[in-house]
């Protein structure tokens, strides 16, 4: 069995490696090398100060990048969020003008929808589409710069709503039942059935 030494080894490690020293009686122990323990050390008042400064820049540099950052995401949600905002308005008006039977020019930018035995209007102002039947009003985009009727003869009547600078949909108005009833009837006639 091996004597533990004051520096918390048995003698055969310290045999093993370290540097020699004279033991009583002519024997040489082979001491460790002084083993490097990082330790917390005391620092002046300068040292603290500097790195005190230099913690305070890095965490004033980190929190102006998550508010950079911070700032660029919310334009992106709200760009998004109109985004999203007026392709519901188009597809709210592309329901509202295909449902109705007829669709009539009141005024300049306003339209008069008659559909199920209801009247509703479709009203331009200040760049926004609204939407009233009777006493409901509703906001259907924003941005809009153009509302009319086109009339055809050859087509569908149209109704043109210009959803911002760089964008007009045409909706065409559905013909009333009476006249595919006639049409039906016209292309029944010339393939010759018989009731």
């Amino acid at each position: 069995m091996c004597a533990m030494t004051g520096y918390g080894r048995t003698g055969r490690e310290l045999s093993q490696s370290g540097t020699p020293s004279r033991v009583g009686r002519g024997e040489v122990l082979w001491r460790p090398a002084l083993l490097r323990v990082p330790l917390l050390r005391g620092s002046t008042l300068v040292e603290t100060l500097v790195m005190m400064l230099v913690a305070g820049i890095v965490f004033l540099t980190v929190m102006d990048g998550m508010t950079l950052f911070t700032r660029l995401q919310a334009r992106r949600a709200e760009a998004l969020l109109a985004a999203g905002r007026r392709v519901g308005g188009y597809y709210r008006t592309l329901s509202l003008i295909t449902a109705a039977d007829s669709v009539c020019p009141a005024a300049p930018e306003w339209l008069t929808l008659y559909g199920g035995g209801r009247q509703a209007e479709l009203i331009l102002r200040d760049s926004v589409l609204v939407y009233r039947a009777g006493v409901f009003l509703d906001t259907l985009s924003d941005g809009v710069c153009l509302l009319r009727l086109e009339k055809c003869t050859a087509a569908p009547d149209t109704v043109q709503v210009g959803f911002g600078a760089d964008f007009t949909a045409g909706f065409p108005v559905p013909a009333p039942a009476r006249l595919y009833r006639i049409v039906l009837d016209e292309i029944e006639e010339g393939y010759g059935y018989e009731e």
